[in-house]
């Protein structure tokens, strides 16, 4: 007979949590990327300088940053918090990446 374990329940929940944040950080450096190149094409088009790119790598570099300190959160007991913090800094980066672009590339 099984018993109930409360630390192979943790276990678990750890583990769909980090596997939640791989597959966040796959579609957020997606987005980085393809900001990236539109920039990269902006830049060659209408003549700006390097620090068009400093939003996007901002965002490069913000976003592991995030998802280390809800990883803390996590293990602290915070789960839910720690979720949606997780997934609301993933939807204001890609957002936000949209805006500048939106302004960066104006017609």
């Amino acid at each position: 007979m099984q018993y109930y374990n409360d630390k192979t329940n943790r276990q678990g929940t750890y583990f769909a949590f980090v596997a939640v944040q791989l597959f966040l950080l796959l579609i957020v450096y997606g987005f980085v990327y393809t900001s990236l190149v539109a920039v990269k094409l902006a830049v060659a088009r209408y003549h700006l300088t390097f620090m068009a790119y400093m939003p996007v790598v901002l965002a490069l570099i913000v976003y592991p940053v995030v998802l280390y300190k809800t990883r803390k959160m996590f293990r602290a007991g915070k789960r839910l918090r720690a979720t949606g913090w997780m997934l609301g800094w993933a939807s204001v980066i890609i957002v936000a990446l949209y805006a500048f672009l939106s302004q960066l590339i104006r017609v």
